[in-house]
């Protein structure tokens, strides 16, 4: 309420503040809105503790799948190293093998040995080998040979 006269436009008495009146179903509502901002407050507190879990656990498998390739390199590495220590190993071999594999030391070696001597030229006697290719070769050399035992009978 507000009064107004001409004379005391701006002057008041008494209390000029409008009255409240206090309902008990407010008291129960005002209650119940701490509540409701309590239950938002959770809600939003576990939506942001699920983005850290989400996150905790997502880094997790993360570094567990680059332990996985560190291992992973770590083993490779080592079989590299195997396979270059396997080549050396096979070139000192192959080294070796060429320097006992000389004929002129094979030669040397048979002569002072064993007592081994070069062949003359009349000596040496060439042999014709075939090699048998098929089967069917073999039938047909078993078919002459049977021609030539009936030819001796008759």
């Amino acid at each position: 309420m507000v009064m107004a006269s001409n004379k005391n436009r701006y002057k008041t008495q008494g209390n000029v503040a409008y009255k409240v009146e206090v309902n008990e179903k407010n008291k129960v509502k005002k209650v119940e809105k701490p509540k409701k901002s309590t239950n938002k407050n959770i809600k939003v507190k576990l939506k942001v503790l699920r983005f850290i879990l989400f996150t905790f656990a997502l880094s997790i498998f993360t570094l567990s799948r680059f332990v996985l390739i560190y291992n992973m390199n770590t083993e490779l590495r080592e079989l590299k190293s195997q396979v270059a220590q396997v080549q050396k190993e096979n070139q000192n071999l192959q080294v070796s093998l060429a320097v006992k594999n000389n004929i002129k030391k094979i030669e040397g070696e048979a002569v002072k040995k064993y007592n081994m001597v070069n062949p003359k030229a009349e000596e040496v006697k060439y042999v014709d080998v075939k090699m048998l290719s098929s089967a069917e070769d073999k039938k047909v050399t078993a078919y002459k040979l049977f021609q030539k035992f009936v030819g001796f009978i008759h």
